[in-house]
C-alpha cells in the first residue's frame, strides 16, 4: 500500500514536468516566430548595418576667378586621417595609441569628439596628413579598425595674405554656426566659409558630398565595397577683383598698416581690395590650429579685421569732397568764391589751424581744394551749418553701410545735434561744426570715400559688389542711383581735384604724367586720438593717417579709389605714390618717380 502511494507521487511530479516542458517549447517557439517573422526584417537589417558602414566623400567647393579669369581660389587633393566613434567600448585606447603613432597629444584629439548625447561621427584626428602618416594608419588596419584615410578637398589660396580679408578663409563648422539659419543643412564636420567671400557666399559655393558604403568585419575593418555615389562640385563664381591689380597694389602698400580699395564708378564692380597687416587663409585650409587662431585674435595689429570696410577712420580733408558739393548745391558759395587764409581761423574764442600751418593767402574754390586749405572751408562749414553738412554727408553715403556683399560692414559716424545728444546726452556747440567741416570728429571706411570718390567723378551712388558670375548665372546687383547734383556742381568740383594732382597740389605724385589721362584727387590727414600699437615709435604714433581718394579719367572715369596709410602723415606723401602705382596699372602705363615740383612761396590769387 506504502508502495503504491509513492508511485503515484512521482507519476503526479512526471506529469507536472512534461507539461512545464511542452509550455516552455511552446513559449520558445512563439519567441522564434515573433523574432523571425515578426521582428525579422527590422534585424536583419540591424545585422546589415553592422557588415555596412557609410563613408561621406567631401564635395569641392566652388573655384573663385578674378574677372579676367585667373584663379584666386582653389582646391588641392589632401589626405585626413579620421577616427570613427560608433564603437565607444575601445575609444579611449584607440585614440591614446593613434596620438603616439602620428605624434599628435592627446587632448586636442579628444576636444574634437561628441560630447554626451550627440550623435557618433566621423572625427578628423590629422588634416593634411603627410604620406608617413597615411602609410603608418594604412599598414596598422587590424590594429586600429576604427580609423581610416580619406581623400578630400583642400583650399587653396593663391596670393596668401595679399587677399586674405576679400576671399575669407574656410573651417569646420562649430557648435554655434549649426544654429544658425545662415548654415541651415550643414553638419558637424562639414567645412564652411567663416569669412570674406567664402562666408557670404557658402550657400552658393558648397558642393553635394557623395558617399561610399563599405563592407566592414566584426571588428570594424572595411574587407570591401557596396556602392559609392560621387560627390558633385560646387558651382564656380567670378569675382569682379583684378588679380593683377591686387598684387599690384599688395606690393605698393607693402607691410605699411592701411587699406587700399578700387572700384569701378559705374557699375559698383570692385577691381581691389587689400588690408594690412593680414594673415595667411592656408594655413586655415587644413584645420584651425588654436595657438594661431589665439595669436591673432590678441595681436594688437587686429590682422583679423578688414580695415577696408571694417576699420572706421576720421577721413580728414577728403571730406571737403562733400563740404564742397554741400556749398555748391545750397548756393552757399560759387566756384569764384574767395576766402583769405592768414593761417589761423578764429571763431567762437578759438583758433583753428590751416593745413601745414599756411597762410595760402586769398584763395577761391580751386586753390582751396588742390592746397587743402583748411581755412577756406572753416568758413564754408560755418556758412552751412551742421545740419546741412550732416544731411549732404549722409546722401552721399556717409554714416550708412555701403551694402557691399561682404560680412561686418562697419557704418561709420556721421555726428549731428541729434547724434550728439542721443550718444553722449549734451547739446551741439557752434565750434564742433568747424573741424567736421574737415572731416574730423566723424568715422569713415575706405569702401565709402572710395565710393564718394566715384559719386564726386559721376554724381551717382553705386552699390559696391564683387561677384559677377555664379555659374553660368549672371549675379544681380543694383543699378547706379542718380543724385541729382547740378552739373556745373561737379564741374567746379573735377577742377579742384584735378589742381590737387597737377604740379603744385597737394596729391601730385598720383598724377602719370606723360600720357593724357587726367587724375583727379583729394588728400587727406586724419587726426590721431588715441595710441596705436602699429606705430613703429613714439614720434610715428602721433602722425595723422595719410588718406588719398581720386578717380580716372576725368572726362570717362573707370576707376575710382581709396587709400589710406596708418600713420602715414600727410595723405599726399604716404598715400598718393601707391595710387599711381595703382592708377599706372590700372591703365598699363610704367609707373613714374618723379621729383617734387618747385612752387614759389607765398599767397595763392
Amino acid at each position: 500500500m506504502r508502495i503504491y502511494e509513492d508511485l503515484r507521487a512521482v507519476q503526479t511530479r512526471v506529469t507536472v514536468l512534461q507539461y512545464a516542458t511542452v509550455a516552455l517549447i511552446g513559449v520558445l517557439l512563439v519567441i522564434f516566430w515573433h523574432l523571425q517573422v515578426v521582428r525579422g526584417r527590422y534585424y536583419r537589417n540591424l545585422a546589415e548595418n553592422n557588415r555596412r558602414r557609410n563613408v561621406p566623400i567631401a564635395a569641392p567647393r566652388g573655384v573663385l576667378l578674378d574677372r579676367n579669369e585667373q584663379i584666386l581660389v582653389e582646391n588641392r587633393p589632401s589626405f585626413n586621417v579620421v577616427l570613427s566613434t560608433e564603437r565607444t567600448d575601445e575609444l579611449d585606447g584607440t585614440v591614446g595609441r593613434l596620438s603616439q603613432l602620428l605624434q599628435l597629444g592627446e587632448a586636442p584629439i579628444r576636444e574634437r569628439l561628441p560630447r554626451r548625447g550627440q550623435p557618433a561621427r566621423d572625427v578628423i584626428i590629422k588634416a593634411d596628413a603627410n604620406i608617413d602618416d597615411v602609410a603608418a594608419v594604412k599598414a596598422r588596419r587590424l590594429e586600429f579598425p576604427d580609423a581610416d584615410v580619406q581623400v578630400v578637398p583642400l583650399r587653396s589660396y593663391p596670393l596668401g595674405a595679399g587677399a586674405a580679408h576679400v576671399l575669407g578663409y574656410v573651417g569646420e563648422v562649430n557648435d554655434q554656426q549649426l544654429q544658425s539659419h545662415a548654415y541651415e543643412g550643414a553638419e558637424a564636420g562639414d567645412v564652411v566659409g567663416q569669412s570674406g567671400i567664402e562666408q557670404q557666399y557658402n550657400r552658393s559655393l558648397m558642393g553635394k558630398d557623395g558617399l561610399r558604403e563599405v563592407i566592414v568585419n566584426s571588428r570594424g575593418a572595411e574587407v570591401g565595397e557596396a556602392e559609392t555615389r560621387l560627390p558633385i562640385v560646387g558651382p564656380s563664381a567670378m569675382l569682379s577683383l583684378d588679380a593683377a591689380l591686387q598684387a599690384t597694389a599688395v606690393q605698393a602698400l607693402g607691410n605699411r598698416p592701411g587699406a587700399a580699395v578700387a572700384l569701378d564708378p559705374n557699375t559698383g564692380e570692385i577691381l581691389l581690395m587689400t588690408s594690412v597687416p593680414a594673415f595667411d587663409p592656408n594655413r586655415f585650409a587644413k584645420g584651425m590650429d588654436a595657438a594661431l587662431w589665439r595669436g591673432l585674435l590678441t595681436d594688437p595689429d587686429t590682422p583679423l579685421i578688414n580695415r577696408v570696410i571694417q576699420g572706421q577712420y576720421a577721413p580728414g580733408s577728403v571730406f571737403k569732397i562733400v563740404t564742397t558739393i554741400a556749398a555748391l548745391e545750397e548756393k552757399i558759395i560759387t566756384p569764384e568764391t574767395t576766402f583769405h587764409c592768414p593761417g589761423v581761423y578764429t571763431k567762437y574764442g578759438n583758433e583753428f589751424h590751416c593745413h601745414q600751418g599756411g597762410p595760402h593767402g586769398t584763395v577761391n574754390l580751386t586753390q582751396a581744394i588742390a592746397q587743402s586749405c583748411n581755412v577756406y572751408f572753416y568758413n564754408v562749414g560755418v556758412k552751412l551749418e551742421i545740419e546741412r553738412i550732416a544731411r549732404y554727408a549722409k546722401m552721399l553715403g556717409l554714416g550708412q553701410v555701403t551694402g557691399v556683399d561682404l560680412p561686418q560692414e562697419a557704418a561709420g559716424v556721421v555726428p549731428s545735434p541729434e547724434w550728439k545728444m542721443k550718444r553722449f546726452k549734451q547739446p551741439w556747440w557752434p565750434g564742433e561744426t568747424v573741424t567736421v567741416a574737415i572731416g574730423q570728429g566723424m568715422t569713415a571706411t575706405a569702401l565709402q570715400l572710395a565710393r564718394l570718390a566715384g559719386i564726386a567723378a559721376t554724381g551717382k551712388m553705386v552699390t559696391p559688389h564683387l561677384v559677377k558670375r555664379v555659374g553660368d548665372t549672371p549675379w544681380p546687383s543694383p543699378g547706379p542711383k542718380d543724385l541729382g547734383i547740378k552739373p556745373e556742381t561737379l564741374a567746379a568740383l573735377h577742377r579742384g581735384m584735378q589742381a590737387v594732382v597737377a604740379p603744385g597740389g597737394t596729391g601730385w605724385r598720383a598724377g602719370l604724367p606723360g600720357t593724357s589721362i587726367i587724375v583727379c584727387g583729394k588728400t587727406g590727414s586724419a587726426q590721431v586720438v588715441q595710441r596705436s600699437r602699429l606705430a613703429k615709435d613714439a614720434s610715428e604714433e602721433n602722425q595723422p593717417h595719410g588718406w588719398f581718394v581720386a578717380f580716372a579719367p576725368m572726362d570717362k572715369p573707370r576707376i575710382a579709389l581709396a587709400v589710406m596709410v596708418e600713420h602715414g602723415g600727410s595723405g599726399g606723401q604716404a598715400a598718393a605714390p601707391i595710387a599711381h602705382e595703382i592708377l599706372a596699372k590700372f591703365f598699363g602705363v610704367a609707373p613714374v618717380r618723379t621729383t617734387p615740383p618747385v612752387v614759389i612761396a607765398g599767397p595763392i590769387g
